[in-house]
C-alpha cells in the first residue's frame, strides 16, 4: 500500500481524468478515466463510470468501462462491472454482477487493446443496474385469462301488440348475454371457447 490515500467522498462528483501515485479510494462518483500506479478501490454505493487503469482495483460498488489492473482485481459481493477486464488475477465473491470479457494474458500486450475497445455502456444509468442484478422476488403464477370472443348481435323478433298501447320497442339482444328479465328457462351457462 502507498504510504497516503486520497478520498473522494460520498458528496463528490468529480468528471475528468484522474492520473496519480497513491492509493485511490472513491466514495462519490469519477466520470472519465482513472489512471494510478496505485490502488484503486470503489466502495459500496459509489459509482465509477470511466476506463481504469490501475495496480489493484477493488470494487463494492459499480463501475462502468473498460478495467486493466497489473496485479489484480477483486469483486465483492456488492460489486456491479460492466465492461471488458484485463489482469493477471481475477477474484469474484458471491453475488457479484459483472458483464463483459475477462483477459487474464500479458498485461503490457493487453494494455493498448483493451484502452483501445469502447466500453460496452448500458443505456439505463448504473443505479438500475444494481437493481436490475439483484433476484426479483417470487411472484404468483396467475392463470392468463381467455381472450374474449367478440359478441354477436342477435335480433329478438317481436310479436304483435295485442293490446291498443303501444309496446316498449324490442332492442336487440346480445348472444352470450342472458338479461335479468329472461325467463328463468332462458338463463343459461354459456361456455366461452
Amino acid at each position: 500500500m502507498a504510504e497516503r490515500e486520497t478520498i473522494i467522498g460520498a458528496g463528490i462528483r468529480i468528471s475528468g481524468e484522474i492520473r496519480g501515485d497513491e492509493d485511490l479510494l472513491v466514495r462519490g462518483r469519477v466520470d472519465g478515466k482513472i489512471q494510478l500506479t496505485q490502488k484503486l478501490t470503489v466502495e459500496e454505493g459509489a459509482v465509477v463510470e470511466a476506463d481504469v487503469d490501475v495496480r489493484a482495483l477493488v470494487v463494492a460498488g459499480t463501475v462502468v468501462g473498460n478495467i486493466v489492473a497489473a496485479e489484480s482485481v477483486k469483486l465483492l459481493s456488492s460489486a456491479r462491472v460492466v465492461g471488458n477486464l484485463a489482469s493477471p488475477r481475477v477474484a469474484m465473491e458471491a453475488g457479484a454482477a459483472y458483464r463483459g470479457r475477462v483477459d487474464m494474458g500479458d498485461m503490457d500486450a493487453v494494455r493498448p487493446v483493451v484502452a483501445s475497445r469502447p466500453a460496452s455502456r448500458p443505456v439505463a444509468h448504473p443505479s438500475e443496474i444494481a437493481q436490475r442484478a439483484t433476484p426479483a422476488p417470487a411472484r404468483a403464477a396467475i392463470p392468463a385469462k381467455a381472450a374474449p370472443t367478440p359478441a354477436r348481435v342477435v335480433p329478438k323478433l317481436s310479436a304483435p301488440a295485442k293490446s291498443s298501447t303501444a309496446a316498449p320497442p324490442t332492442l336487440p339482444r346480445v348472444a352470450g348475454v342472458a338479461s335479468s328479465a329472461a325467463p328463468s328457462w332462458a338463463k343459461k351457462k354459456i361456455k366461452r371457447r
